[in-house]
This record gives structure tokens, sequence and C-alpha cells, in this order.
């Protein structure tokens, strides 16, 4: 049985620990600059955070979504504090399926809640997403891939929708500067040996005193409850569908051989419907369409 982290040995690809991280005053900014300023070469300035923001589709019958970190650099000496860029920062521990279209679905859905009705395009803020990788999603053994649009027929044209997404795989070795190989190293493995240079060790000293925090320690054990209440409802759901499923293929196979018997003994279809409704509690139709479906035409 697989033995359940605590929060001293987690690392930062635990999902817990990297919200936590984010959500916290003295590592969020110091955190998501780095990992946007090594993935991307931008220096950013002034940062607005928010953890596990949920994105509804456009209609109930629509797929959401709940974004992990999503970062908007603002400018504040714009006219209202404009945002001109949004990262969205998701690191994955396990395998993501379907990752091209997922982070495709991903961007429509910030690009409909960063446009105002009214609004003209080109304050559409650029949109980067950064996915953080345990496993390469190209297969080339490369620390960073860069994505962005381009005019198949001349690619030399740039092609600026404001759109980037940058995968991370945190044990690439090719490509990427050396400060992003020291970073991912150390999201990958958050020990005080992997914060190699000043900025890291800064967080790094963040993140051990909130690992030590009584109360994260508090809302961890909430996170592990609710998983578990979550993963009970999902057991009694399982047993509840196979119970309803294997009563009723018992009730149908009991009908048919009451039929099929009926019929051997000479007993007639009134009287098998009779029986039907009597012994399972059908209605006369029900009853009656279990006749027409098992009674045998010779």
């Amino acid at each position: 049985m697989k033995t359940k982290k605590t929060i001293k040995d987690m690392d930062l690809m635990d999902d817990f620990l990297f919200v936590e991280s984010m959500m916290n005053e003295e590592t969020a900014v110091p955190m998501a600059k780095l990992i946007i300023e090594r993935a991307t070469g931008i220096r950013v300035k002034d940062l607005m955070i928010t953890c596990q923001k949920v994105l509804n589709g456009l209609d109930t019958d629509y797929h959401g979504v709940r974004l992990d970190v999503s970062v908007d650099e603002i400018d504040i000496w714009e006219k209202n504090a404009e945002t001109v860029r949004v990262y969205d920062i998701e690191p994955n521990n396990g395998a993501v399926k379907e990752l091209p279209r997922r982070d495709r679905y991903y961007q429509s859905l910030m690009d409909v809640k960063l446009l105002e009705a009214g609004t003209d395009y080109e304050k559409l803020p650029e949109l980067w997403s950064i996915w953080i990788l345990p496993a390469d999603p190209f297969g080339g053994n490369r620390m960073i891939y860069t994505v962005k649009n381009v005019v198949e027929e001349m690619p030399e044209i740039e092609y600026n929708d404001g759109v980037r997404k940058i995968f991370l795989y945190t044990d690439g070795e090719i490509g990427g500067s050396r400060e992003l190989r020291d970073l991912l190293r150390y999201i990958r493995d958050t020990r005080a040996e992997n914060a190699v240079d000043t900025e890291l060790r800064k967080l790094h000293a963040g993140i051990e005193r909130l690992k030590s925090s009584r109360e994260i320690g508090v809302r961890y054990m909430l996170e592990q409850e609710k998983m578990k209440e979550k993963l009970r409802h999902m057991v009694d759901e399982v047993e509840r569908e196979v119970t309803e499923r294997v009563t009723s293929e018992a009730t149908e196979k009991g009908i048919q051989i009451l039929v099929e018997t009926c019929q051997e003994l000479g007993t007639s279809k009134e009287a098998a419907r009779a029986r039907i409704m009597e012994k399972y509690g059908t209605d006369a139709q029900a009853a009656e369409n279990y006749i027409e479906k098992y009674w045998s035409i010779h």
C-alpha cells in the first residue's frame, strides 16, 4: 500500500504544497516570478495571484476547468492598472491526457473571461500557459518546449495572437538555461541541497517555514478527510450501481425462465402475465412486454 506523504516530505510538484505556496504571502510572488522569468525570459514586476480558480463552461452542459494558479501581470502606470499578461501555471504530477487539446480548452475559457463586452481586441492581454511536467510531453528530452501559432506557408512571418504555451519537463536535458534547470530540479526535489542560488535559497527558507506551520498541517488533515469522504462516496456509488445492475439482470433472467416454463407447461399467456405481475410487481404493460419478448413462436 502506498504510504501517504507527510507535508515535510512533499515537493513543489505535489499539488497541495504548490497551491499552499502560491497562497502564502511570503512565497507566492517570489515563486511565481521565478517560474515566469526563468521559463519565459520576461522580467515581471507587479503580480496578482489567484489559486485554484474555477472557470465554468459557457453553459451548464459544457465542461468547466480548475486552474491551479492564475497570475495577472499588472501595469500599474496604465489607466485602471490594466492587465498586460496572464500566466496560467499548471504543475501536474501525473500523466496528462490529451495535453494539447486540454491546454486549448483552458485557453478558450480564459479568453472569454479576459475581454469585457465592448472592449477592443487590442486590449486582450497576452496569455501564457506554463505546464510543469514530470514526464516528457513530446519525447525530445528537452527541458522546455515553446509552442506558438505560425503561418505555415510563411513561417518567417510573426503571427502574434498573444498566446504562448510552454511545457517544462523537469528531467529534460536539452535546451533551457542553467537557472531554469536549477529551478526545475528544486521543484521536482524540494530540498535545501537543490536550492543552489540566492533566489532559490530565499524561496526554500519560506517553503520550510510554510511546511512547519500548524495552520498548514490542519488544512492538510482536512484536505485528506475530504478526499477520504469523496472516495467513500465514489465507492458507495459504484456498489449501488453494481447492485442495481445485478438485481436488474437477475430479475430479467427470472422473468425469462418463468415465461419459458409457463409456455412449456401449456399455461396461457394471460396466466403467465398475471404470474409476472404477482411475483415481480410489474404493471400490466411491462408484463405484456416480457411475454412478447420471451414467448417463443413455434
